[in-house]
């Protein structure tokens, strides 16, 4: 089955103890070939497609066609895919296609739970293909991924939808990409601008306008990819606010002349009743009161000064009526700036050797250490084995190191079947460090074998750790705790999410938990109340929206402590690290 568009009509949903509705009377139409979803964290877009998928059902509002077959593909890598076993055991052309396009091993949906998040993430969507819908849905796609990695899930979409493209370039593909060749419905929810800029053929912008006195949530279909329905939406917002800024100063142009008016009014009434003072005999003084009478305060001037009042209020209404940008609260995490680093002079260390995968312990052994590349090229006791990988290094890192030219690789570390193989890891007070490499090469490894290095070594690191995947007992802890913090403490972590463009009202009211991406931004500002002196994420940029991700960058940048962060966003490394571990494949 093919189908000409997926249709949501008038579709109203609020939160089960929310005051008011998350969105309301939203229409938006899905024709084939993809869609990007845009917005802010939190502003609904998850919703909307859970209602789209039939997970949801709104209060008012329909979905159509009913009868449309819809694969959904969520944010989280640990949800395991309904058809997993299936799939497993599938050896169709078919599905042989989509294991090479998306290079799935024969072994990964046996040992689902060992995969990277960018494995789990390639064999969510290989799930998602083989059942042939008329509607995909993927919600952010590439988190946790690399950029081969995307560059192979862009090359998958585009075939779902036929639609051609190359993947690989995408500074190459155009704003509107060709009509695709099937009837099929491709919705993304992403912040990842490269890949929509890669296979978007238009932008279903999520924006909170305002109106009159209130901001509404609003979904305006913009044509062509990220770049081009940035570009539509600024040279929109400009228009607005030139005709917004008119009808006011019309309306105050009118306002004034009515007071002047009035003003006027209320003089030669003044006059008139002065009038009565004058000397019967003085006619000129007694005409002159009369003609103020007869020309301001008469029946006639009172007309005039009626419409006069209606036309300023005409001029209110209309200025009123002007749809905007709501105004954005994007800030600097100030607080951070604030914090005090510790006077240690090494806060954590790992003994060169080998991480065995699924353990936390550096197995040392003096033929590890005689294989390991060390810190700023220096190596354990081998001269001679870092010069022999010296050309191996460069070609393996180039894809990565070559966009980060300005961030130095201090450490290189190896993936081995036995493990991550690690020279001796050094973590100073004020060390901001970026961990990069491939999907699956150990680079969680290395941050849980820190972690339990830092729960059993003698003197305690005041820390805040925010995991790569947060779950619903995560949300829950986080707003216990929030409800817990003392006024003042409370209003500090509310004020920090706010320069994050979160609505802290909304948050507090919901019952409902906050998004993934609303929930990383709480954690990230409960911890600011800890003082840490070391900050560890893994993937920290994952659902959060781009200008969340560039004040996070900000506040990292300005934080005097150390910093650790797994991470396939470069642009985020370049400004919030100053330098690389490279775990190689």
């Amino acid at each position: 089955m093919s189908i000409t568009a997926l249709n949501l009509s008038h579709i109203t949903y609020t939160y089960p103890g929310a005051p008011e509705p998350i969105f309301e009377d939203v229409t938006v139409t899905f024709a084939p070939g993809w869609t990007a979803v845009l917005g802010d964290n939190g502003i609904g877009k998850s919703t909307l497609m859970h209602i789209a998928r039939g997970a949801l059902t709104p209060e008012r509002g329909q979905v159509s066609p009913s009868d449309a077959v819809i694969a959904f593909c969520p944010q989280d890598v640990a949800v395991v895919p309904a058809n997993l076993d299936d799939f497993a055991g599938d050896w169709s052309p078919e599905t042989i296609a989509i294991r090479d396009t998306l290079g799935i091993a024969d072994d990964w949906p046996y040992r689902y739970d060992t995969l990277s998040g960018g494995e789990r993430k390639r064999l969510q969507i290989a799930c998602a293909l083989v059942a042939q819908p008329d509607v995909l849905i993927l919600d952010e796609p590439t988190n946790h991924v690399d950029a081969p990695t995307r560059d192979t899930i862009a090359r998958a979409m585009l075939d779902f939808t036929g639609q051609a493209g190359d993947a690989d370039s995408p500074a190459s593909v155009p704003a509107a990409l060709p009509a695709p060749r099937r009837g099929r419905v491709g919705i993304v929810v992403s912040h990842d601008i490269e890949l929509i800029d890669q296979i978007a053929m238009r932008c279903a912008c999520f924006e909170r306008r305002h109106i009159g006195h209130n901001n509404v949530t609003q979904v305006i279909v913009r044509p062509g990819n990220y770049t081009a329905a940035f570009a539509d939406a600024q040279t929109q917002q400009a228009g607005e606010q030139r005709a917004l800024d008119q009808a006011h100063k019309e309306a105050a142009r009118l306002q004034r002349e009515s007071a002047s008016r009035r003003h006027e009014a209320a003089l030669a009434a003044t006059s008139w009743r002065a009038n009565r003072t004058i000397d019967r005999k003085d006619h000129d003084a007694r005409n002159a009161a009369k003609l103020a009478k007869m020309t301001s305060v008469d029946g006639s001037a009172g007309s005039a000064q009626a419409r006069l009042d209606a036309r300023v209020e005409a001029a209110r209404q209309a200025a009123d009526s002007i749809t905007v940008a709501a105004k954005r609260y994007d800030g600097d995490l100030t607080a951070f700036a604030g914090i005090e680093p510790s006077h240690a002079t090494e806060l954590v260390r790992l003994d060169a050797g080998v991480i065995p995968f699924g353990e936390a312990t550096v197995q040392v052994s003096a033929q590890s250490s005689d294989r390991v590349t060390g810190v700023s090229g220096k190596s354990g006791n081998a001269a001679e084995s870092a010069r022999s990988r010296k050309s191996n290094d460069i070609k393996l890192s180039a894809d990565i190191t070559e966009s980060a030219s300005d961030v130095p690789v201090t450490v290189h570390a190896w993936h081995t079947p036995d493990g991550v193989q690690i020279p001796m890891l050094s973590v100073g007070p004020n060390d901001h460090i970026g961990i990069i490499g491939p999907n699956g090469a150990g680079k969680t490894t290395i941050l849980n074998a820190l972690l339990a290095r830092l729960d059993t070594q003698p003197f305690d690191v005041p820390r805040l750790v925010i995991a790569q995947n947060t779950t619903s007992d995560d949300a829950r802890t986080a707003l216990d705790q929030l409800a817990q913090l003392n006024p003042s403490d409370r209003g500090d972590v509310l004020s920090a999410m706010a320069q994050l463009n979160a609505d802290p009202d909304r948050i507090l009211a919901a019952s409902s938990e906050p998004s993934p991406g609303e929930l990383r931004k709480l954690l990230l500002c409960l911890g600011v109340t800890r003082h840490p002196h070391l900050i560890i994420m893994d993937e920290p940029t994952n659902h959060l929206d781009l200008h969340s991700r560039q004040a996070l960058a900000r506040a990292l940048a300005a934080y005097r402590g150390a910093v650790i962060v797994v991470s396939h966003d470069m642009p985020f490394l370049r400004e919030a690290v100053t330098q690389l571990w490279q775990v190689h494949a």
